[in-house]
């Protein structure tokens, strides 16, 4: 395949796991209420301010270019859906997750990161994204 078909390809990962998650959510709005569903996208959109607001203090202070490195938005947005997966779907999670590996490859193969801009991202933000998606999935318990 070309360059640009991968391209293609790598451009519609996020969108298909967003259109995923937006249907997971909807499904837990109707089936266990409005209050869950939002709560659910209250986790999400928490934790998309997170890790933007992660990539603003690297872009103002350099913290991964310090590193010779780069911050990967493109693997910091799709973990959070892959955190919301592994919260509230845990029989999708392995599938989900196997489909960030291989995201993760493509996007390597593409030369957009490094492994090691995809592997400090995720142990940076992957904390903080299961923690606002896990508290609000047990305020959603009550």
């Amino acid at each position: 395949m070309t360059f640009e078909q991968w391209a293609f390809i790598a451009d519609l990962y996020t969108p298909i796991i967003v259109i995923v998650c937006i249907i997971c959510m909807l499904l837990a709005g109707r089936d266990h209420g409005l209050k869950n569903g939002l709560l659910q996208l209250g986790g999400v959109v928490l934790s998309t301010v997170f890790i933007y607001a992660v990539m603003f203090v690297d872009n103002i202070i350099g913290i991964w270019p310090a590193f010779d490195l780069d911050y990967s938005t493109h693997t910091a947005i799709a973990l959070v859906f892959i955190g919301y997966f592994m919260v509230y779907t845990p029989k999708l999670s392995v599938l989900m997750i196997l489909s960030m590996m291989g995201y993760a490859a493509l996007m390597m193969h593409q030369k957009y990161h490094t492994l090691a801009d995809i592997m400090t991202t995720t142990i940076c933000v992957m904390p903080i994204i299961l923690l606002c998606q896990y508290k609000l999935s047990v305020i959603a318990k009550r």
